[in-house]
């Protein structure tokens, strides 16, 4: 029998996998989409956008607003951070991987302009290791650069690494890079997640520990 290498590295998605960002992002969306006259699509719509690349979406709105648009949402996300919170015992869970022994590292799409500061906010910055955000990586999620990137900066391999994540983005590249990964339900992508076959999936963030074998 194949036994696999035991979880020594884990790199976490931050927008609805340790953040709960819902409002913190869709307002955004309201906001930069109506401060430029444009018809809103409905939160439904864009909720199934998150993961993709932030200038990926406002293109497929208004190509030649994209970069207006971008700035508007980033703008209100720096002026808002009260609007994302931790998911109740993120920091817990974290902790306890720690004390473990394993690196952490916080892998997003978001930009360092905001991303870093919702960590410190949501008192969850001190637990990591690494923190890869966009501008970290050549190319975002579902691309595994940003993961390739994380293990670089923490001197890890693949062997032991495992991707935690809400989106097919984020199961996508840890696949790609062929490492482990965890499904998330109770973020963005919802049970849809599923449909990519996670090696492991949880409901909630509480289950993390389990699942990697601890």
């Amino acid at each position: 029998m194949h036994l696999q290498p035991p979880i020594t590295t884990v790199l976490l998605d931050v927008d609805g996998t340790l953040l709960d960002t819902r409002e913190f992002i869709l307002q955004a969306f309201e906001h930069s989409i109506a401060h430029h006259g444009l018809a809103y699509p409905g939160r439904d719509h864009m909720a199934a956008q998150v993961g993709l690349p932030l200038e990926q979406i406002y293109a497929t709105l208004h190509a030649d607003l994209e970069p207006a648009l971008v700035e508007s949402h980033r703008s209100f996300q720096e002026e808002n951070q009260h609007l994302a919170v931790a998911f109740p015992g993120t920091a817990e869970v974290l902790t306890q991987l720690r004390e473990r022994g394993l690196r952490l590292a916080a892998v997003t799409s978001r930009s360092r302009r905001t991303s870093v500061r919702s960590l410190e906010v949501t008192g969850l910055f001190g637990l990591f290791d690494a923190i890869v955000s966009a501008e970290d990586a050549p190319a975002l999620k579902p691309d595994p650069a940003p993961l390739r990137q994380a293990l670089a900066v923490l001197g890890a391999g693949t062997a032991g690494a495992v991707m935690v994540g809400d989106t097919a983005a984020d199961i996508l590249a840890g696949r790609a890079l062929g490492i482990r990964t965890v499904g998330v339900t109770y973020g963005f992508g919802g049970r849809s997640v599923l449909e990519h076959s996670p090696d492991a999936v949880i409901e909630e963030i509480a289950e993390l520990v389990a699942a990697l074998g601890f």
